[in-house]
């Protein structure tokens, strides 16, 4: 039963073609990544031929292509930035649709005229939700490695791929956590703009007001990955900053960053440590969404706006 409302959740979402939505948005945006990082790769190569020329003509010896200090997997850095900005939108819309097409043209109604439990049919929904992040994802891992094939000449290498395979398995699973919002919202309220608007004002917080609060740093400057807290050395920012665990965004950005070698001093171990806060949410969201399905009136369909 789970694998069939799974199937019909993904047919769903294709005859509305959000699937193609979201595959085509994941793969632009990693597109456009790749494009910068190689855009960027092109402008120091430049910059050190000339650099290195002129010192040549000087007698001096050249210093190291800067360029090769950098890690491989470092052209795809803005991808720590999109994942949580467009990446989170598009799966809470996903969770959204998921639960609120049913409860709007009455099909979970006719659902349950049926011999349905109602964990099977959350499960089913949200592996459905899963599987249509999994292979936009997916269709962004291709995209990558063809791009880090183009800016370096050559096919990355077995540890720079499976490298690149945990960071989008972790964005999988940070994405994750917003389409369960999307349902979660969605069991809550009785109108689906009510319901995306409070997906959206969650995002906000996860991704702007939370790491505010406990790096210190500025809304626009929380985005960066790389950025260190520079208002920690206030109170306020000393008490927050104690909560900084429990922001899900700023440990996806710091374990991506570990993962794709852009930022240094986090060991293995504390890579893993910053994926259980997000792991529990998933869970956390799960459960909560099975108690709101099990308690919730599918007799009635809420007001289709």
């Amino acid at each position: 039963m789970i694998a069939t409302i799974a199937h019909l959740q993904v047919l769903s979402l294709r005859r509305q073609r959000v699937f193609a939505a979201v595959v085509a948005i994941v793969v632009a945006m990693t597109a456009v990544a790749g494009g910068l990082g190689w855009s960027s790769h092109q402008t120091i190569v430049r910059v050190y031929d000339d650099a290195a020329a002129l010192l040549a003509a000087q007698g001096q010896a050249a210093p190291p292509n800067p360029f090769e200090l950098k890690p491989t997997l470092a052209l795809l850095s803005n991808m720590v930035i999109y994942i949580p900005l467009i990446g989170a939108l598009l799966a809470l819309i996903v969770g959204h649709l998921t639960m609120a097409d049913d409860q709007s043209s009455g099909m979970g109604r006719l659902i349950f005229t049926r011999r349905v439990r109602r964990t099977s049919y959350f499960a089913g929904k949200l592996a459905g939700a899963s599987a249509v992040i999994a292979i936009a994802l997916s269709a962004g891992l291709v995209v990558s490695l063809a791009a880090l094939v183009i800016a370096n000449g050559e096919a990355p290498g077995f540890a720079d791929t499976g490298r690149l395979t945990a960071f989008y398995g972790l964005s999988w699973l940070y994405l994750v956590v917003f389409v369960e919002i999307g349902m979660v919202a969605v069991l809550l309220t009785s109108r689906r703009s009510l319901a995306l608007l409070s997906g959206i004002g969650t995002w906000l917080v996860i991704t702007f007001a939370v790491p505010q609060f406990t790096s210190g740093l500025r809304p626009t400057t929380s985005l960066n990955p790389i950025t260190d807290p520079v208002s920690t050395s206030q109170t306020f920012f000393e008490i927050t900053s104690r909560a900084r665990p429990v922001s899900i965004s700023e440990q996806y950005k710091a374990a991506s960053s570990h993962i794709l070698q852009t930022a240094t001093g986090d060991s293995t171990i504390d890579t893993l440590v910053r994926v259980v806060p997000i792991a529990v949410l998933v869970v956390a969201l799960a459960v909560v969404a099975v108690w709101l399905v099990s308690r919730h009136d599918y007799s009635r369909s809420s007001s289709d706006d």
